[in-house]
């Protein structure tokens, strides 16, 4: 039962980190549209965008680790 309960709060925390991830991919990505809108091209936008595709990365990584995750869920006992 406690590698049960111990898979649990791990696919728990990965989805508290991706909702995260995600909070924090929406504000660079609104950040970002408004500098290009107002043609802003400044060190901060191209800094932005590599954070906002490392974020990408990241929260697809996350993802598969879940996906993963809960597929082992069912062989747990």
């Amino acid at each position: 039962m406690a590698d049960l309960d111990r898979a649990k709060d791990f696919i728990n925390n990965i989805r508290l980190y991706m909702i995260m991830c995600l909070a924090l991919i929406i504000s660079i990505g609104s950040g970002i549209s408004k500098m290009y809108v107002a043609q802003d091209f400044n060190y901060i936008f191209f800094v932005g965008n590599v954070l906002l595709v490392s974020l990408l990365l990241i929260f697809v990584f996350l993802a598969k680790k879940l996906h993963k995750k809960t597929d082992e869920l069912k062989d747990i006992k």
